[in-house]
């Protein structure tokens, strides 16, 4: 990496490991940068566009404790990872599948590629990872070819991404996520830096001297990835958490990090980059705090127009527990709000205009107004938004149904679905080849 940016003319202390980078850097990297680009389902044919004014929504990752459909919370394992991932493959609304929760029963020095794995096989969606330096880089994106065929394929419709590259929480990058950086680059993975500060602790208190100490951070990641291989799609990541001073607790949802995603929003369009946020809540349980932390960020996110934004699904308890019978409830959150830019997005139709004051005049004559206009019936399932959670109905029917919640509802329909969904299978030389790359991982590592 002192390489790659002394080749550009920034100057290096390497006694201090310190890089000092002129603007024209940043100018010169700035000129390869692309605005988006695509992420592809494992047939190829679906794509998510990361990047205009798209957003698509993410799962959350790296829990470290899963709370069960009984209430009870304990470690995450493999099969937990293979479940959640399998529930979200079946729900509409989540368009990329990261690694939920970090299983304990897996060798810490083959952890990522098994994680990998288990999402390939578990998913038809595309899908985020995370590394711990370049030699997952390279296992994983050989998964990635023997699931397109060739490398060809796989560059040119992206099956992943490795964005989540860890910053230092001040100025710095980790020396082997600036390798992983760099080998993804290499490769033409999309990629990205994660920064994130927290104010008051780890990063200054003041939104703009986090958000400007995160951007340094950035712009370096950005600069070793384009001149490593210029064009390389790079997300902007925009996050940062707070601190709870009475307690030094991290906080990882408050207004000042609502607002500083809409900061970061605007830098991330000053330099042409797509964007990434990150969602979560502070809450220990599926409860009103969780609904209000989530949707609250949820969005501020979505109005702000950031195009990915992680953690829309199942990060809670400061980013610390993934919750079974949230994963659900978020998939609604994230239709809602699907559903609302959706009409925002949308066109009048002024060529309808005769045929809705035909339907004004005929509807305000009926005993019923428009609930038996022929409009009503050909275009409300276009025009109303269903919910399969809300409880909607009245009093008395909901009194005769035992008064279920909605998050009854949820517990109900997700044990449903995580015992009769199996999602689209790898055909087993895929399979078996990614054993295979699994097996060579771990001879390497011992």
């Amino acid at each position: 990496a002192f390489d790659v940016l002394d080749s550009v003319g920034c100057r290096i202390d390497k006694s201090r490991h310190m890089v000092f980078i002129p603007q024209d850097a940043v100018a010169e990297a700035l000129k390869t940068v692309v605005p988006g680009y695509k992420l592809y389902d494992r047939s190829g044919e679906m794509e998510t566009i990361i990047g205009g004014d798209n957003v698509a929504y993410m799962s959350g990752a790296a829990a470290i404790r899963v709370k069960d459909l009984d209430g009870g919370y304990r470690s995450p394992t493999l099969k937990d990872l293979s479940d959640m991932t399998r529930l979200q493959d079946s729900l509409e609304n989540i368009d990329v599948i990261h690694e939920l929760v970090e299983p304990e029963d897996t060798q810490p020095a083959t952890m990522r590629v098994q994680m990998a794995a288990t999402l390939l096989g578990n998913t038809s969606k595309p899908c985020a990872f995370v590394v711990e330096g370049p030699e997952d880089v390279e296992d994983i994106y050989r998964m990635g070819i023997a699931i397109r065929g060739s490398e060809t394929e796989i560059l040119e419709k992206p099956l992943f991404t490795i964005h989540d590259i860890s910053a230092e929480a001040t100025l710095g990058i980790v020396s082997s996520q600036c390798e992983a950086l760099i080998r993804c680059a290499e490769l033409g993975i999309p990629t990205g830096l994660a920064s994130y500060p927290v104010m008051g602790m780890t990063g200054p208190v003041t939104l703009e001297g986090s958000l400007a100490m995160a951007n340094a951070n950035v712009l370096c990641g950005l600069i070793i990835a384009q001149t490593v291989n210029p064009g390389t799609p790079f997300l902007y990541m925009i996050m940062a958490g707070s601190m709870h001073m009475k307690s030094a607790e991290m906080v990882t949802a408050a207004p000042e990090i609502n607002a500083y995603f809409m900061a970061g929003k605007t830098l991330a369009d000053f330099y042409g980059l797509p964007s990434q946020c990150i969602v979560s809540a502070d809450s220990k349980r599926t409860d009103i705090q969780l609904a209000l932390e989530k949707y609250s960020a949820l969005l501020i996110a979505v109005l702000s127009g950031i195009n990915l934004i992680h953690g829309s699904v199942c990060q809670s308890d400061s980013m610390n527990s993934a919750h079974y019978d949230q994963i659900l409830i978020d998939n609604e959150f994230i239709g809602m709000l699907r559903r609302m830019t959706d009409i925002l997005k949308g066109e009048m139709n002024i060529q309808r205009y005769d045929q809705v004051f035909e339907d004004i005049k005929n509807s305000l004559s009926s005993d019923v107004y428009f609930l038996d206009s022929d409009m009503t019936r050909m275009e409300f399932k276009k025009n109303l938004w269903e919910s399969s959670l809300l409880i909607r109905r009245n009093f008395d029917s909901w009194k005769e149904d035992n008064m279920k919640s909605m998050l009854d509802s949820s517990i109900h329909i997700t044990q449903q679905i995580l015992d009769t969904y199996a999602g689209e299978a790898l055909e087993s030389s895929v399979s078996s080849e990614l054993d295979k790359i699994i097996k060579r991982a771990s001879q390497r590592s011992s």
